[in-house]
């Protein structure tokens, strides 16, 4: 069951001549209006069973059995080629494997310096054209952030510059309830409402069961953007209920048209001033783009400046996105948009996307259960570009945001291991997925041999080496260093280039140093570790930062409560097969007018909607 609140602060100064108001942390905040449906037992929706998960459940000895098959394959490979290279001609192997290991890294440090110049000399002669006022839906999603990171992120946000476009956040907590209350002036509706989870869970009022990030996700995108077919009845209710009571609200005396984007982030990410409309900008002027992101930076919190964790994760985050998704953005195809900051469109595609993006699981390969439960980022871009091959998602460097990095030794490699699942795995779905353009099925094939040689490539660089001191002349090895060093050079051309790198440059150079020495322990045991936990959708570590505040405490739940969480066939109600006294209630075109979603935004105002379930 939801908890939803919006606030919104006083107006009654002129936005234009004072300055933005702060939010207000205070120990009292005036209580919403009471309306007669406010609470569950009032608010009218039907009671439905508890539903049924649809999805295959896995057994132990399925996991078991094709975590061993999966980890044979890779064994069998790596040792064919390490005897390959032992008694073939070794000296070829050696550096054909090295070019293509590195064939992707030296394609994109042509492709992005080449594609810079082109745009600078088309934005000469045909200047971009300036962009209308946009709607924008800001969500925040937060589970174990503190209160302090959530403020913080709402801030950044609040004053970011949106103007000439007008912006409303939507801050979902995710089972740990925080006092976010308190920091705001004004609260205009809370009301308590049912809900069913992406796990296919009942809700209860402040949730002690996190559904987790996806879950809000495709929360957000089902009531603010174009609603996929299979829709939830209690998420159509809500749905219904928030275009038609809470936004004429708020929305008061605008000339509102519907939402055009939402804008994600997550409670831990501060974004820099002007960076959402930038990516409102490039968004609105590319009609076949669906999404833009941002860059993200590690962000070097007080008297960790220096930190290891800090240096080798910052190298990494920049060299990935300079080298990698510049010129991924070039063609128009990135394919991991960043949940920290990525500017989705409402358009009918994502619909589809969504639906992808949202459906259980039904057979029995492993593969298909990791991408699809344990994935966010990665999984969610998949599900948008394989909606046509005309889709375009879009890299806007300037557009810059900084997340806190794990830590420590576990927390690192809690977060890689959920990574390198999510890129390994989803790039055989890129590979041989649907709708997918050529480039991208050649890169997606490169990487996944890549990435599957990783035990190999030690002893390859090993032999490389040996091979470099012992016989190979110097001539030879010149084709070898271009192609190798090239994503390197180009990379510390961009920190000359780019205003927020030459701020981090010295700091870049170290994180390179650092990064040599240790990624490929590292990549063996983050390796490892994906191979050894195929099948396991568990999160791990998180929010274990420099900055983190000390977790909510957990709530207590009774036998009875926890009743709520067993499971049961659907009942024809949660089918979509209500008594034709709801019929008014579902309008089919009151559900999927996106453009009836729209919040007020005047300069200096920050409204909010909380949903805390």
């Amino acid at each position: 069951m939801s908890d939803t609140t919006f606030f919104t602060p006083p107006t009654e100064t002129s936005p234009i001549t004072s300055p933005a108001p702060k939010f207000v942390s205070s120990n009292f905040v005036a209580p919403a209006p009471a309306h007669a449906n406010d609470s569950l037992e009032t608010c009218g929706y039907p009671e439905i069973d508890d539903p049924v998960d649809p999805a295959r459940i896995l057994s132990k000895r399925d996991l078991r059995n094709q975590r061993i098959a999966f980890m044979a394959i890779i064994f069998i490979i790596n040792i064919c080629m390490a005897i390959t290279a032992f008694f073939g001609k070794k000296s070829k192997l050696i550096f054909i494997v090295m070019l293509f290991v590195k064939s992707i890294d030296f394609l994109s440090a042509i492709l992005s310096p080449i594609g810079m110049m082109y745009r600078a000399i088309h934005d000469k002669f045909d200047p971009p054209k300036s962009v209308g006022r946009k709607w924008i839906l800001s969500l925040i999603t937060a589970y174990s952030e503190s209160e302090e990171q959530i403020i913080k992120t709402i801030s950044s946000l609040r004053d970011n510059g949106v103007e000439p476009h007008k912006q409303v956040m939507v801050i979902i907590l995710d089972g740990k309830p925080r006092d976010v209350r308190s920091h705001m002036t004004r609260m205009v509706r809370e009301f308590q409402r049912p809900y069913v989870s992406l796990k296919w869970k009942k809700g209860v009022l402040n949730k002690v069961k996190n559904a987790g990030k996806k879950d809000s996700l495709i929360l957000d995108h089902d009531l603010f953007n174009f609603p996929r077919e299979n829709l939830s009845l209690y998420t159509k209710l809500l749905r219904k209920e928030i275009w038609d009571e809470i936004l004429p609200e708020l929305t008061r005396g605008e000339d509102f048209k519907g939402f055009d984007m939402v804008f994600c982030t997550d409670a831990d990410s501060t974004i820099h001033k002007g960076a959402v409309a930038l990516l409102a900008n490039a968004l609105a002027r590319d009609g076949k783009a669906i999404a833009a992101c941002g860059l993200v930076l590690v962000e070097l919190e007080p008297g960790y400046e220096w930190s290891f964790w800090n240096l080798y994760q910052q190298f990494q985050y920049t060299f990935g996105q300079y080298v990698r998704r510049r010129a991924q953005g070039f063609l128009g195809k990135v394919t991991c948009l960043p949940g920290c900051i990525t500017m989705i469109a409402v358009r009918p595609e994502m619909a589809g996307a969504i639906r992808k993006y949202a459906e259980p699981v039904t057979g029995e390969i492993v593969i298909n259960h990791q991408v699809q439960y344990l994935g966010t980022d990665r999984r969610l871009t998949y599900s948008m570009l394989s909606q046509g091959k005309h889709l375009r998602t879009l890299f806007v460097p300037d557009a810059v945001s900084e997340t806190v990095a794990p830590q420590s030794l576990c927390h690192y490699l809690s977060q890689r291991r959920r990574w390198g699942s999510n890129a390994y795995f989803n790039n055989y779905f890129y590979l041989a997925g649907e709708k997918m353009i050529a480039i991208t099925r050649i890169a997606a094939s490169v990487e996944v041999i890549r990435l599957s040689l990783v035990y190999y490539r030690i002893l390859n660089t090993a032999l490389f080496i040996a091979s470099c001191v012992r016989h190979v002349s110097a001539i030879k090895l010149v084709p070898t260093l271009v192609v190798s060093q090239l994503p390197s050079l180009w990379f510390f051309c961009s920190i000359l280039i780019e205003p927020e790198l030459r701020n981090r440059g010295h700091k870049l150079a170290i994180g390179y140093l650092i990064n040599k020495c240790v990624s490929p322990i590292m990549s063996v045991i983050i390796f490892t570790k994906v191979a050894t936990n195929l099948g396991s959708q568990v999160w791990g570590v998180s929010g274990v930062t420099a900055s983190s505040g000390p977790v909510p405490p957990q709530v207590e739940i009774t036998e009875e409560e926890a009743k709520l969480f067993d499971v049961d066939d659907l009942s024809a109600a949660e089918k979509g097969e209500v008594p034709l006294l709801l019929q008014n209630l579902l309008d089919d075109e009151a559900i999927a007018k996106p453009e009836r979603c729209r919040l007020k935004d005047e300069p200096g105002d920050g409204e909010c909607l909380l949903i805390d379930y």
